[in-house]
């Protein structure tokens, strides 16, 4: 018996010497049976919320396991402070739209639920699946390497153009680099109308423009300790928008929100830069009074990046195992190639599958190709997503203000960026 025990024992410290382990990998989680209700809190509006309506209906018609009810929160603030509350009250929903900002606030409060369980169980998704989703998407989806996300309504910056007012200018093409923006820009406006070539910079655009000068957003996007917006590619983009304003050929952002959108389409500005799902909210009330398209983000000096924006879907580990199954399956169904294929048609948002990007591509984008440009930039790989901490939005807020302050001439390009910085590097060592 003393030779056995010896024998198991060196069979074990052999195991341990090469490597193996006597821990057996979790078992995967079986397939939901139980009947579950799912609270989804979230902040589409207008043809949107109509659109996500729809194919909620659509799910919980489909099978008898998951009913999901929806909540509107108005807002993307609305719906943040709400979840922030219900936090705090130990009462958040089991589902909700969240921008990745967000999300890393949550995770900070140890308040979101690893979906990893429940993407590897028997009716989760296959390899295959998660191969299939633009891996951009995929890998912001993760906080420190899991999945406390899943993508769901991605979005990006497109240039929108007024059609009739470029042909009045004798202006062939959109412009493909930023020196051909405001150059364009300038043309197009005519003080004595009251006519702007374009209102700008917002925050995103901005951050875009910021990378593809070749500059980034921290010192080191995986630790950050320092901020990175006083490089010299975020004064050099400051700096083009800054002396288009004092020309007259741009204009800073109006106060009210949305404010460029209702310039553009008023034919104040000839140019609107925004996200593709804009698009909804424009083709109404433009309708016949003028023609418009989209193209796609100008180029900086290392070529096109443009901020992947939007939210993604995350499940709070307060509800019961059962809930947060259930609500993966939801998201599971969204997700779907069909679903996402549909959902990009009727909303403008990108499909988060390239299976549904080519047969888009084969269909409706190639019968409505002013659609087709954010998602055929998201095919190249144009796009990329920002690092973000706990503390992002109150960075964003920081970084606002001084953009609000350069655009305004209160702040030149260097000062402003600078305090930015600084106000940045003071958030981060806080938290």
């Amino acid at each position: 018996m003393k030779g056995r025990r010896l024998l198991g024992l060196l069979a074990t410290v052999l195991i341990v010497a090469c490597g193996g382990s006597t821990t057996a990998p979790p078992a995967q989680l079986g397939a939901l049976t139980a009947k579950v209700e799912v609270a989804f809190w979230h902040a589409l509006s207008g043809t949107l919320e109509t659109g996500l309506k729809t194919v909620t209906d659509q799910f919980n018609s489909s099978q008898s396991n998951v009913h999901v009810t929806l909540v509107s929160k108005g807002s993307y603030t609305d719906l943040g402070k709400a979840i922030l509350t219900g936090l705090a009250a130990n009462q958040p929903p089991d589902l909700t739209q969240c921008i990745e900002t967000d999300a890393a606030k949550y995770y900070s409060s140890k308040a979101l639920a690893d979906l990893t369980p429940y993407i590897n169980a028997a009716d989760g998704l296959s390899k295959a699946d998660l191969q299939d989703i633009f891996p951009v998407m995929l890998n912001a989806a993760k906080i420190k390497g899991a999945y406390y996300q899943f993508p769901f309504n991605k979005s990006t910056i497109v240039l929108y153009y007024n059609q009739d007012m470029f042909a009045a200018k004798g202006i062939a093409n959109p412009p493909a680099t930023w020196e051909e923006f405001f150059a364009t820009a300038a043309k197009l406006a005519d003080s004595s109308k009251g006519v702007t070539g374009v209102e700008g910079p917002s925050i995103d655009t901005f951050f875009s423009m910021l990378y593809e000068y070749g500059g980034q957003l921290y010192d080191d996007p995986l630790k950050p300790t320092k901020s990175a917006v006083n490089s010299a590619a975020g004064i050099k983009a400051m700096t083009m928008w800054a002396d288009a304003i004092k020309s007259g050929a741009a204009r800073p952002l109006p106060a009210a929100a949305f404010g460029d959108q209702v310039t553009f389409q008023n034919q104040k500005s000839g140019m609107y830069m925004a996200s593709q799902v804009s698009y909804q909210f424009l083709v109404k009330p433009i309708g016949n009074k003028f023609k418009f398209t989209e193209a796609t983000f100008p180029a900086g000096d290392k070529g096109v990046k443009d901020e992947m924006y939007g939210a993604n879907l995350c499940v709070f580990n307060k509800s019961a195992k059962d809930v947060q199954h259930g609500a993966f399956l939801f998201m599971k169904y969204l997700t779907s190639e069909a679903v996402t294929t549909k959902w990009a048609q009727t909303t403008s948002y990108m499909p988060v599958r390239q299976s549904a990007y080519t047969a888009l591509q084969n269909s409706f984008y190639k019968d409505n190709p002013t659609q087709a440009v954010a998602p055929t930039m998201l095919s190249k790989g144009y796009l990329f997503a920002l690092p973000v901490t706990p503390s992002s939005n109150e960075q964003r807020d920081a970084l606002t203000t001084e953009l609000n302050n350069i655009a305004a001439g209160r702040a030149d390009p260097k000062t402003g960026l600078d305090r930015a910085a600084a106000k940045i590097n003071d958030i981060l060592a806080t938290g």
